[in-house]
Protein backbone atom coordinates (compact mmCIF):
# COMPACT_ATOMS: atom_id res chain seq x y z
CA UNK A 1 0.00 0.00 0.00
CA UNK A 2 1.41 3.39 -0.96
CA UNK A 3 1.47 6.33 1.40
CA UNK A 4 -0.97 8.17 -0.88
CA UNK A 5 -3.45 5.29 -0.59
CA UNK A 6 -3.03 5.28 3.19
CA UNK A 7 -3.61 9.05 3.27
CA UNK A 8 -6.86 8.70 1.33
CA UNK A 9 -8.00 5.77 3.47
CA UNK A 10 -7.41 7.71 6.67
CA UNK A 11 -9.18 10.77 5.24
CA UNK A 12 -12.08 8.49 4.29
CA UNK A 13 -12.18 7.14 7.83
CA UNK A 14 -12.15 10.70 9.18
CA UNK A 15 -15.02 11.64 6.87
CA UNK A 16 -17.07 8.67 8.11
CA UNK A 17 -16.36 9.59 11.74
CA UNK A 18 -17.44 13.17 11.06
CA UNK A 19 -20.68 11.98 9.42
CA UNK A 20 -21.39 9.82 12.48
CA UNK A 21 -20.72 12.86 14.68
CA UNK A 22 -23.23 14.90 12.68
CA UNK A 23 -25.87 12.20 13.08
CA UNK A 24 -25.35 11.69 16.82
CA UNK A 25 -25.19 15.41 17.54
CA UNK A 26 -28.47 16.06 15.73
CA UNK A 27 -30.20 12.97 17.11
CA UNK A 28 -28.92 12.93 20.70
CA UNK A 29 -27.06 16.25 21.10
CA UNK A 30 -24.03 14.14 21.92
CA UNK A 31 -20.65 13.54 20.29
CA UNK A 32 -19.42 10.17 21.48
CA UNK A 33 -15.98 10.07 23.09
CA UNK A 34 -15.14 6.89 21.17
CA UNK A 35 -15.59 8.77 17.89
CA UNK A 36 -13.50 11.74 19.03
CA UNK A 37 -10.83 9.46 20.46
CA UNK A 38 -10.72 7.48 17.20
CA UNK A 39 -10.23 10.72 15.27
CA UNK A 40 -7.38 11.76 17.56
CA UNK A 41 -5.68 8.36 17.54
CA UNK A 42 -5.82 8.09 13.73
CA UNK A 43 -4.10 11.46 13.20
CA UNK A 44 -0.52 10.08 13.56
CA UNK A 45 -1.30 7.48 10.90
CA UNK A 46 -2.30 10.31 8.58
CA UNK A 47 0.88 12.23 9.47
CA UNK A 48 2.92 9.16 8.60
CA UNK A 49 1.14 8.83 5.24
CA UNK A 50 1.63 12.50 4.34
CA UNK A 51 5.27 13.00 5.37
CA UNK A 52 4.26 14.97 8.44
CA UNK A 53 5.90 12.49 10.78
CA UNK A 54 9.02 14.51 11.61
CA UNK A 55 9.51 15.74 15.16
CA UNK A 56 9.00 19.44 14.29
CA UNK A 57 5.80 18.62 12.37
CA UNK A 58 4.45 16.49 15.21
CA UNK A 59 5.25 19.28 17.65
CA UNK A 60 3.41 21.79 15.46
CA UNK A 61 0.33 19.55 15.25
CA UNK A 62 0.31 19.06 19.02
CA UNK A 63 0.89 22.77 19.71
CA UNK A 64 -1.97 23.72 17.37
CA UNK A 65 -4.29 21.23 19.09
CA UNK A 66 -3.32 22.58 22.53
CA UNK A 67 -4.09 26.15 21.42
CA UNK A 68 -7.46 25.06 20.01
CA UNK A 69 -8.24 23.15 23.21
CA UNK A 70 -7.34 26.15 25.38
CA UNK A 71 -9.41 28.61 23.33
CA UNK A 72 -12.51 26.46 23.15
CA UNK A 73 -12.27 25.38 26.77
CA UNK A 74 -12.85 29.04 27.59
CA UNK A 75 -15.97 28.97 25.40
CA UNK A 76 -17.07 25.79 27.21
CA UNK A 77 -16.49 27.47 30.59
CA UNK A 78 -18.90 30.25 29.64
CA UNK A 79 -21.50 27.82 28.28
CA UNK A 80 -21.00 28.77 24.64
CA UNK A 81 -20.31 25.19 23.55
CA UNK A 82 -20.35 21.66 24.90
CA UNK A 83 -17.43 19.52 25.98
CA UNK A 84 -17.89 17.17 23.03
CA UNK A 85 -17.54 20.13 20.68
CA UNK A 86 -14.25 21.14 22.34
CA UNK A 87 -12.90 17.59 22.09
CA UNK A 88 -13.97 17.27 18.44
CA UNK A 89 -12.31 20.58 17.51
CA UNK A 90 -9.13 19.50 19.30
CA UNK A 91 -9.07 16.07 17.63
CA UNK A 92 -9.57 17.66 14.20
CA UNK A 93 -6.78 20.17 14.88
CA UNK A 94 -4.39 17.22 15.12
CA UNK A 95 -5.06 16.32 11.50
CA UNK A 96 -4.39 19.54 9.68
CA UNK A 97 -1.70 22.17 9.20
CA UNK A 98 -2.24 25.20 11.43
CA UNK A 99 -3.36 27.32 8.46
CA UNK A 100 -6.04 24.74 7.65
CA UNK A 101 -7.05 24.76 11.33
CA UNK A 102 -7.61 28.52 11.12
CA UNK A 103 -9.84 27.92 8.08
CA UNK A 104 -11.54 25.08 9.99
CA UNK A 105 -12.45 27.50 12.80
CA UNK A 106 -13.61 30.13 10.29
CA UNK A 107 -15.77 27.65 8.38
CA UNK A 108 -17.19 26.25 11.62
CA UNK A 109 -18.10 29.77 12.73
CA UNK A 110 -19.91 30.54 9.48
CA UNK A 111 -21.66 27.18 9.30
CA UNK A 112 -22.39 27.39 13.05
CA UNK A 113 -24.26 30.64 12.51
CA UNK A 114 -26.40 28.97 9.88
CA UNK A 115 -26.98 25.87 12.06
CA UNK A 116 -27.96 28.14 14.97
CA UNK A 117 -30.44 30.03 12.83
CA UNK A 118 -32.01 26.82 11.51
CA UNK A 119 -32.37 25.26 14.96
CA UNK A 120 -33.71 28.49 16.51
CA UNK A 121 -36.36 28.67 13.79
CA UNK A 122 -37.26 24.99 14.34
CA UNK A 123 -37.41 25.58 18.10
CA UNK A 124 -39.74 28.53 17.60
CA UNK A 125 -41.97 26.78 15.05
CA UNK A 126 -42.40 23.77 17.33
CA UNK A 127 -43.17 26.17 20.20
CA UNK A 128 -40.86 24.29 22.52
CA UNK A 129 -40.23 25.51 26.04
CA UNK A 130 -36.82 26.40 27.32
CA UNK A 131 -33.63 27.26 25.54
CA UNK A 132 -32.90 25.82 22.10
CA UNK A 133 -30.09 23.24 22.14
CA UNK A 134 -27.84 23.89 19.17
CA UNK A 135 -25.75 20.99 17.83
CA UNK A 136 -22.50 22.84 17.08
CA UNK A 137 -20.81 19.50 16.37
CA UNK A 138 -22.67 19.62 13.05
CA UNK A 139 -20.86 22.82 12.08
CA UNK A 140 -17.51 21.51 13.31
CA UNK A 141 -17.94 18.24 11.39
CA UNK A 142 -19.13 19.96 8.22
CA UNK A 143 -16.15 22.30 8.33
CA UNK A 144 -13.87 19.26 8.74
CA UNK A 145 -15.51 17.66 5.70
CA UNK A 146 -14.99 20.93 3.82
CA UNK A 147 -11.26 20.89 4.63
CA UNK A 148 -11.04 17.23 3.53
CA UNK A 149 -12.80 18.17 0.28
CA UNK A 150 -10.38 21.02 -0.32
CA UNK A 151 -7.41 18.69 0.19
CA UNK A 152 -8.80 16.14 -2.27
CA UNK A 153 -9.91 18.60 -4.94
CA UNK A 154 -6.72 20.69 -4.70
CA UNK A 155 -4.68 17.51 -5.11
CA UNK A 156 -6.35 16.78 -8.42
CA UNK A 157 -6.43 20.40 -9.65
Amino acid sequence: MTSETLAYLTLGGLAIALLVSIYTDIRYRLIYNKITLSIAIAAPLFWFATDGFSLPQIGLHLFTAIIIFACFTIAFHFGAMGGGDVKLFTALALWFHWIEVIRLVLYASLIGGLVTLIFLIMHTLKQQDGRARIPYGVAISLSGLWIIGERIFNHFA
